[in-house]
């Protein structure tokens, strides 16, 4: 079964550029939660397969769960072009480790990072998690461990409860989680702590050390295009008349295996889709979107796409608006479901006539 589904990956690849020619590509993000469970040969071939098709790139990251993070793991990497590891921490606690149903532990997070420090040369994300029916204190000694264990990159979550998960079932445990005016507060606390030791919000949940941003966020924030491999993977890709797509695979297993290559649907995005998404995606961030480029792509000034919408919250100090180039402060970046409402209300109203092309020159 996972020689068949890694040679299904490489073979939904080989289509995939095949169709769309890229230059170059410029990152690699192997996701999808445990790449760490693969079996090293299995994983090593992989590799070495997918690295003779893309290149050397610019960044490649993998994912890692710390209970599966091995030696012989590191041993794999070290003989491949990954240069980043994101882990998957969540939290430190040992109480609350358990309470999200990982049994291992602290433990298993311990000796994962014990070899991180002492054999990683590469990059190192850890992703953490708040709003956690936490003690006072509790996500800033989280922060502080992550940091302290040679984190150069840190993501920080809000916990989402997935639908069938035991804990989507479990309503003793969904009333531990605690009220939204807690989590805000946390939140807040959680930015300053990591300002302080040296890391920059650069987009809602994402925290770097200068220069170690990550290469791959940022082109998928920035509207770049994209190819997702795999089931449940989603690709923005030029539709071959100047414009976008968007191709979704079934996030069904067994359902993708059965036809890798022609399970995904594929569909046209509309100006006004675009657009709006260049919004959701480039106000996430602290660079903003870029008049220039949006105008080169749309036609039209972002600022005059959505004036009420951004002279509404400029005046609420959320946004920066100048010339033609819109950026969110940190209010901005807590209050950005609000602002895209009010960004989707006013797209609404456009009647776009010209445009550019995407992906812009």
């Amino acid at each position: 079964m996972m020689r068949t589904y890694l040679d299904a990956l490489l073979s939904s690849l080989d289509a995939g550029l095949e169709r769309y020619q890229p230059r170059s590509i410029s990152t690699i993000f192997i996701g999808g939660g445990t790449p760490s469970l693969l079996p090293r040969k299995s994983l090593s071939k992989f590799l070495q397969e997918l690295e003779r098709r893309t290149g050397p790139a610019a960044e490649f990251t993998i994912e890692a769960n710390p209970e599966s993070l091995d030696d012989a793991f590191l041993d794999v990497l070290s003989d491949s072009t990954v240069g980043r590891i994101s882990m998957g921490v969540q939290t430190y606690d040992e109480g609350l480790l358990k309470w999200l149903g990982r049994p291992s532990g602290s433990e298993a997070l311990d000796r994962a990072d014990e070899l991180l420090i002492g054999r990683w040369k590469g990059r190192i994300n850890r992703d953490l998690l708040a709003a956690l029916p936490r003690n006072p204190g509790g996500l800033d000694r989280d922060i502080s461990q992550a940091v302290e264990r040679g984190s150069d990159h840190i993501s920080l979550y809000e916990l989402t409860v997935e639908h069938g998960t035991p804990l989507a079932g479990d309503e003793k445990s969904l009333k531990e989680l605690p009220d939204e005016s807690v989590s805000l507060e946390e939140w807040k606390d959680a930015v300053v702590q990591l300002k302080s030791a040296g890391f920059e919000r650069y987009e809602v949940s994402n925290f770097a050390e200068k220069g170690m941003e990550s290469k791959h966020n940022l082109g998928y924030w920035s509207m770049s295009p994209s190819l997702g491999i795999g089931p449940g993977a989603a690709s923005t890709v030029p539709d071959g008349r100047g414009w976008a797509s968007r191709i979704e695979e079934p996030g069904d297993l067994a359902l993708w295996l059965r036809d890798p290559l022609s399970s995904a649907v594929e569909t046209p995005l509309t100006t006004a889709e675009l657009a709006l998404e260049y919004f959701m995606m480039g106000l996430r961030t602290s660079k903003g979107i870029s008049g220039d480029d949006f105008m080169s792509v749309f036609g039209v000034n972002p600022a005059n796409a959505a004036r009420r919408s951004f002279d509404k919250w400029s005046g609420e100090g959320a946004l920066y608006v100048e010339n033609s180039s819109i950026r969110p402060f940190e209010r901005g970046m807590e209050l950005l479901d609000r602002i895209l409402l009010d960004v989707a209300e006013d797209l609404d109203g456009i009647s776009w006539r010209s445009r550019g092309e995407w992906p812009p020159s």
